[in-house]
This record gives structure tokens, C-alpha cells and sequence, in this order.
């Protein structure tokens, strides 16, 4: 599914270094331009790909098992997203988070976007193994399904405001998106299919409700401006804020906004 990099970039914006945060919990909303936790992903899942295929025991110690989970090995429902099966699966997997993974990135902040990426992956993992699905599976779809959950809900909620801004396309982005889902479903129930719909239910769920408790919620409102006056610009209050700047890095970023001065 192609993911559109101008469907919000074409705001007008502010740049980064006029501003100041707020003393406040709103801080001016910053788009990244760097993807390093998407690039180290990336080469995580091939480094572990390389390794496990000359220690075929460390990939049954590592691999999501509902028998050793039942025995208490909970780890493994994290480290079971940086294995895939052969080639083929890291190959689309691995396609799919280039694909997107900068996207949400620029959107989320690494911080964000890491936190989302790991909770979904675990959410998959253990939707799958509470209902008895897949007895031994590895793979990073329950995460990337999640990214695909947590930009749908990054999309709707801000949409009335992206919109006010320029940003197009938003409701095509999200049928897209619905389109892609459900197309992984009907794979995956069609005969023979080694998908796992359950452990992609479950990423996307995770994805969503990280989204919706911890994604960026955008709204405008006066920021301080490093120039002296206030300006007008979207700002960033998530219901539940993680620790650290996000989007990181204030020489990196491009703040998102119009720039206003009170009379």
C-alpha cells in the first residue's frame, strides 16, 4: 500500500528554531525528519535473520511458543518480532516497515514510534496465544500491523484540523488503509493460509489504543516564539504524554503551524 508523504507535509510551517516550548503541557507540534528507530529496525531484522540461520536453537529459543509462554518464557513475546520464517517473510516484512515506518515516525517522534512498534508487536503476540492460535510463530506483522492502527487513529482524530491546514488526501489514506486490512484478512483465512489473523487483530488493536491514548492530538494555540511574541501553531496534548520530546529533536524537526503575532 503506498503511503503518501505529502498528505500532511504540505502544511505551512514555522520553522523549528523560532519557537520555545511552553511552560505548559501543550508544546508545539514538530514533524521529524529522520527515521532512525525505522532504520534500526530494519537492520535488526536482518542481523537476527543472518544469525538464527547458522544457530537454528537460538530461533526455537527465541520464537513465540504458547507451550514455553504457558511455562513463563513471556519474553518471547517480544523477541519473536525480530525472527522471520525464511527470506520471503523477512523480505515483505521488511518492505512493509520502509514503507510506512518513516511516515509514523515523522509523525510520532522515535520515542513514540518505538514505544508503538514493541506494544503492538506484544499485543499480536499475546492475542494469538490466548486464543490458541499459531503454536509456534515468529514475525513482525503484529507491529506493523499496529503501525497501520495507531496512523489510522492519527488521521481521524486530527483530521478536522489537518484538513483546516491544507493537508488532503486524509480520507482516502484511511480507506487505504482499511483496504489493506482487510485484504490481510481474507488471505489469511483462505485455505492453507500460514497467516496469523489473530496475532494482526491484535497488533492493530494495540496500535489503536496506543493511538488513541498516547498519539499526537493536535490542536492551535498560542506558543511562545524565541523572537519575543506569540505565534500561533498546532500543538501537541496526547492524553497520556511518555517520557521524553516528541517528536525528538528540536534541530531536526520542522514545526507544524502558521505563524501569527497578536497585535
Amino acid at each position: 500500500m503506498p503511503m503518501s508523504r505529502t498528505v500532511l507535509l504540505s502544511l505551512l510551517a514555522v520553522p523549528a528554531s523560532a519557537l520555545r516550548d511552553s511552560d505548559g503541557s501543550a508544546r508545539p507540534y514538530r514533524l521529524q525528519r529522520a527515521s532512525p528507530v525505522t532504520k534500526a529496525l530494519l537492520a535488526a531484522n536482518v542481523a537476527s535473520f543472518a544469525v538464527v540461520q547458522r544457530r537454528q536453537r537460538l530461533f526455537l529459543a527465541l520464537a513465540k511458543s504458547n507451550a514455553a509462554l504457558a511455562r513463563g518464557q513471556y519474553y518471547r513475546l517480544a523477541s519473536s518480532c525480530l525472527l522471520h520464517a525464511n527470506a520471503a517473510h523477512l523480505f515483505v516484512n521488511s518492505a512493509s516497515l520502509h514503507n510506512i515506518g518513516p511516515v509514523v515516525e515523522a509523525h510520532f517522534g522515535s520515542t513514540r514510534f518505538a514505544a508503538l512498534y514493541a506494544a503492538s508487536g506484544v499485543c499480536g503476540n499475546v492475542l494469538s496465544w490466548s486464543l490458541g492460535r499459531a503454536p509456534l510463530s515468529v514475525g513482525a506483522s503484529g507491529a506493523i500491523f499496529g503501525l497501520l492502527g495507531g496512523w489510522a487513529v492519527f488521521l481521524a482524530s486530527n483530521q478536522r484540523v489537518l484538513e483546516a491546514r491544507g493537508a488532503r488526501n486524509i480520507g482516502e489514506s484511511l480507506s487505504s488503509l482499511a483496504t489493506t486490512c482487510a485484504l490481510n484478512a481474507a488471505l489469511g483465512l483462505s485455505p492453507g493460509s500460514r497467516l496469523d489473523n489473530f496475532g494482526h487483530a491484535g497488533g492493530a488493536l494495540g496500535g489503536m489504543a496506543f493511538g488513541a491514548l498516547c498519539g499526537p492530538r493536535l490542536r492551535e494555540a498560542w506558543v511562545p516564539l524565541r523572537a519575543g511574541g506569540p505565534g500561533l501553531a498546532l500543538v501537541d496534548q496526547p492524553l497520556l504524554r511518555l517520557p521524553g520530546r516528541q517528536p525528538s529533536g528540536r534541530r531536526r524537526g520542522t514545526s507544524v503551524g502558521r505563524q501569527r503575532r497578536r497585535a
